[in-house]
């Protein structure tokens, strides 16, 4: 029986409705990296929807830990992103009976790892020689053979070259990017330290998840500065 097929619901229990702490309790001992804050960011992609109190607290009934639990497997076990099990948990939502996702497939890694020349990054990006030339020098895009990355980041450095944007205008961009990059090493490095097949998928797995809390802390906050250039404007 795998894991999944091994969810249950809580049954006889669905009036009672429990704190933020008392699930944790619940889930730790089958997912120890559980925290408030990683429930909170489920919510936040529409993955568990606990009720509210007056005041503003979180209760969930018995079979918002089933939700969660479920969640916390299929993101375990199979290593889907938050897109592909919210699209399966809605279709469970409205009564139909979705095969589990698959997991991601080698084809994905294999794609990521190909290599490209420059001929092949030209005709998927229109970049030209200066901008490419320029995005080497502020250490945005590699040198050649290209992989998939380079691919998109020349195509954003294409669209930006319209704003009168060039490259050495985001370096700080890198910057930041590889001091998140530092933050996510050190916390999976203790992961890596097993040095087997299970523990590189689940190291991976892991930085692709604060990878995902950092991009929407990012697009949080110039979602937020954004909207007060448009208060001000209308002042």
């Amino acid at each position: 029986m795998s894991a999944l097929s091994s969810v249950s619901p809580i049954r006889g229990r669905e009036a009672k409705l429990l704190t933020i702490g008392q699930v944790l309790n619940l889930l730790r001992a089958e997912f120890s990296d559980l925290t408030p804050s990683k429930v909170r960011f489920l919510e936040d992609q529409g993955l568990v929807t606990p009720e509210r109190t007056a005041s503003g607290y979180r209760k969930f009934k018995a079979s918002d830990v089933d939700r969660l639990r479920l969640v916390l497997q299929l993101q375990r076990d199979r290593y889907l992103p938050h897109k592909v099990i919210k699209d399966y948990l809605e279709d469970l939502d409205a009564g139909r009976q979705p095969s589990l996702p698959a997991m991601p497939n080698t084809k994905v890694v294999r794609g990521r790892a190909k290599k490209l020349t420059k001929l092949d990054l030209v005709s998927q990006s229109s970049i030209t020689d200066s901008i490419l030339s320029a995005g080497q020098g502020a250490k945005l895009i590699g040198e050649a053979p290209f992989g998939v990355n380079d691919v998109e980041i020349a195509k954003a450095l294409v669209e930006l070259q319209k704003f009168g944007l060039s490259p050495r205008h985001l370096t700080a961009l890198r910057v930041e990017a590889e001091r998140e990059v530092g933050i996510i090493e050190g916390v999976i490095k203790p992961v890596l330290t097993r040095n087997d097949t299970s523990s590189r998928a689940r190291a991976e797995h892991l930085a692709r998840q604060m990878q995902d809390l950092f991009n929407t802390i990012r697009n949080e906050i110039i979602d937020r500065e954004i909207g007060q250039i448009d208060s001000s404007s209308d002042a």
